[in-house]
């Protein structure tokens, strides 16, 4: 009888030989590198991914010793570790980070009868999804941080807006009362200038911290810049040099402020974190331009038109190439771990695309770092405010009654004496419920109701509800630390209602309460540059 091939069906015995083969060519399907050590460190079989992972032959490994092959290459803590696992024989399980790869590899040294098995599991994309995922979370503190800064902040505001009023108010009236060769003068000059400092400062703050809820508007470029630069000088290490230059008068953009505000702040505290040492040159600059054909940049092209060009140039570490092409990926950062999120740049990106707008990068490693905002030109702006025209339709009052409301006693005392000046026959009340009961008892003749915004029990538009409840057309005049766009959309509902911000009291108050009396006349408002409500 002829002599019978072995069997392979199920069940069948297979020899030893036949065996490992067949689990060799498994073990070359699998993705992870697996790599098996004798006693004596020679190495007896790798697969097809080891030899991927390390670039050397199976064939130039194969019976070789392994520390006079593979010394280092799969990592310094793996010599370590396997050294570890073939001595104590227990298994070893660590991860660990390979330079040269780029990337994350989980090893898994076991011992076994003949030596060890080491298993090298790619666990980048597992790494990525962790880091990922702890950014999402500081992102989520950092977001909820804002959200209590801005509460936060309109709660300071209120308290440092009203000693800002009451500084600035009788530091205004002093210098009307003082003559002219008054040594006095100088004085209270800077008290001023001082009070004017700390105004802006706080504005800054505000519109910073609450962020941006305003719809897009025709803003010009240069005052929005220059702000930005303002809050800047104040977390600005002082071994930074900032230069500054700002044209482009002309440039007119339809823009929400508070985005422009923070590209700037983005962009700018980037450039002095890359100087060394934080040690180096910060230019700003803005200009006009106009491209005569589409152009592309680094992210995002333009059509042939006008642009207003904003650059942030320093002279700090620079950047290579493949850096530049990942610079606008979320969560990308080139900073140790926990002093970046990899998200400015990203969030710039996406307010200047929300814009129309495009941005070129321009660095080499040791060079520096320029980059370049372009937003699109659009007509001219609203004309702002005249307050020369302003003043001129305000005549001296000749004793119209006018009720003044203010929980603050150093603010109320500074309005009244400033309304009676002015020549107001003024009722002051610190108490809205005291104010609102005289008037429902006839005891507080009103023509015009000025109150503060934020006050205990009941707040200035529900007072001025309230009083019209009685009086259905007295004009209001409302003060605040913060003018946010939910008291100026009730306040245009409600109708002959004018929302002031209450640090301007000396400078605007007395003029809008003549505007107010007459009815806040439509041209009026159009003579001075503000909108009728």
């Amino acid at each position: 009888m002829p002599r019978q091939e072995p069997s392979h069906r199920p069940g069948a015995s297979v020899a030893p030989e036949d065996g490992a083969a067949h689990v060799g060519a498994a073990l070359d399907y699998v993705t992870d590198a697996v790599i098996l050590l004798r006693h004596d460190w020679t190495i007896e079989f790798v697969n097809v991914a080891f030899e991927r992972a390390t670039g050397r032959q199976r064939e130039a490994l194969i019976g070789r010793n392994y520390w006079q092959s593979l010394p280092g290459v799969m990592g310094a803590r793996f010599d370590v570790e396997a050294r570890a696992a073939m001595q104590s024989r227990t298994a070893h399980l660590y991860e660990e980070f390979n330079a040269r790869l780029s990337k994350w590899f989980e090893c898994r040294a076991f011992p076994c009868e003949h030596g060890l098995v080491v298993l090298f599991m790619d666990i980048t994309m597992r790494k990525a999804d962790e880091l990922t995922r702890v950014d999402l979370e500081e992102k989520l503190v950092r977001i909820q941080r804002m959200e209590s800064l801005g509460t936060l902040a309109g709660g300071v505001a209120h308290d440092f807006n009203n000693i800002l009023a009451a500084i600035l108010g009788h530091a205004g009236m002093m210098l009307d009362e003082l003559p002219v060769g008054s040594p006095l003068r100088a004085h209270m000059q800077q008290i001023k200038r001082a009070g004017d400092r700390a105004r802006d400062i706080v504005q800054r703050i505000l519109a910073y911290a609450r962020g941006s809820g305003q719809e897009l508007a025709k803003h010009r470029l240069r005052p929005l810049v220059e702000d930005s630069i303002g809050l800047l000088r104040s977390t600005l290490p002082a071994t930074v040099r900032l230069t500054v230059d700002l044209h482009g008068d002309d440039c007119v953009a339809t823009v929400d402020p508070a985005e422009v505000q923070q590209v700037v702040l983005n962009l700018c505290t980037n450039a002095w974190q890359a100087m060394p040492g934080g040690h180096g040159h910060l230019h700003v600059a803005l200009h006009a331009v106009h491209f005569d054909a589409p152009r592309a940049f680094t992210i995002g092209r333009v059509a042939p038109t006008r642009y207003a060009a904003l650059s942030v140039r320093d002279d700090g570490h620079g950047m290579s190439e493949e850096v530049t092409k990942r610079l606008f990926e979320p969560f990308f950062t080139t900073k140790p771990r926990g002093q970046g999120t990899g998200l400015g740049l990203h969030i710039v990106h996406g307010i200047v695309h929300a814009h129309g707008g495009a941005i070129d990068v321009q660095s080499a490693p040791g060079r520096g770092t320029l980059f370049c905002v372009y937003l699109p030109v659009v007509g001219h702006e609203a004309a702002p405010l005249d307050t020369a025209a302003l003043s001129r339709v305000a005549d001296p009052g000749e004793g119209e009654h006018v009720v003044y409301v203010d929980d603050d006693p150093i603010v109320l005392l500074m309005v009244e004496a400033l309304l009676k000046k002015a020549g107001y026959d003024v009722r002051a009340y610190a108490s809205p419920d005291e104010c609102l009961e005289d008037v429902e008892q006839g005891r507080a003749p009103m023509q015009l109701l000025i109150t503060d915004f934020n006050m205990p029990g009941m707040n200035g538009l529900e007072l001025a509800a309230a009083v019209r409840a009685t009086l259905p057309r007295v004009p209001v005049i409302i003060t605040t630390g913060y003018i946010g766009e939910e008291l100026t959309d009730a306040a245009d509902r409600m109708g002959g209602v004018a929302v002031l911000q209450k640090e301007r009291s000396f400078e605007e108050l007395v003029e809008l309460a003549a505007l107010a009396l007459r009815g806040f006349p439509e041209s009026r408002f159009l003579d001075t540059g503000l909108s009728p409500l």
